[in-house]
């Protein structure tokens, strides 16, 4: 979720969610014990906050892993959210069960739409974002310093959902994983020139 370093975590319990391909279900084991360690903002299929960072990955999650359940976490770019996603790595240990984390956020979001033109316009500034601005996040999420991460982005402004990405990588390590790979980077200009862009990365843990 687009969340800020004061705001709340978030959590939906039990229910599921709607894709084209079929409802998702939530993994209630798994959500029942994060929400008994940790204070959460609790949802429900009627009452929830409106955010469109999920609704991207959960018809590919359906359509490749149809029997899958998922527990969706609104961690915000704080330190507190890395033990969420220590916990997962225990929980799911102990539960014996078998997961994949994923973490979502778009890279830096430049230009006059989103009010950052620091950099100007132009060439240079795509240069700029391509090779400084989104590289230092990348660089940190490489190194699997998940800290690092969410003080990059609130310091460069290069990732509008860092407390998803650093969280995920703390589970990730807990889950076991000892090294990242890139496995694509773009941008929106490269599909669509313009003035106002943003980056996109793919890192496999």
């Amino acid at each position: 979720m687009h969340l800020h370093p004061g705001s709340p975590c978030f959590l939906m319990p039990e229910g599921a969610y709607e894709t084209p391909f079929g409802a998702i279900e939530v993994a209630e084991d798994l959500a029942g014990e994060l929400a008994a360690q940790f204070a959460f903002s609790i949802e429900t299929p009627d009452r929830y906050t409106q955010d469109n960072t999920i609704e991207l990955q959960l018809p590919f999650i359906k359509y490749f892993s149809p029997e899958a359940k998922i527990v969706a976490v609104g961690v915000p770019p704080a330190p507190t959210s890395l033990d969420i996603g220590r916990a997962v790595g225990e929980i799911t240990a102990r539960l014996g069960l078998r997961v994949k984390v994923i973490g979502s956020t778009d890279l830096t979001h430049y230009g006059y739409n989103y009010g950052f033109v620091s950099h100007g316009t132009g060439a240079k500034a795509l240069n700029w974002v391509r090779h400084e601005n989104d590289r230092r996040i990348i660089e940190t999420m490489l190194a699997m310093d998940p800290a690092k991460v969410i003080d990059e982005a609130l310091a460069s402004q290069n990732a509008c959902c860092a407390g998803a990405a650093a969280t995920a990588i703390a589970a990730a390590k807990a889950l076991g994983a000892r090294q990242a790979d890139t496995i694509a980077y773009a941008t929106s200009y490269d599909k669509s020139p313009g003035d106002s862009f943003v980056g996109y990365v793919g890192i496999v843990f």
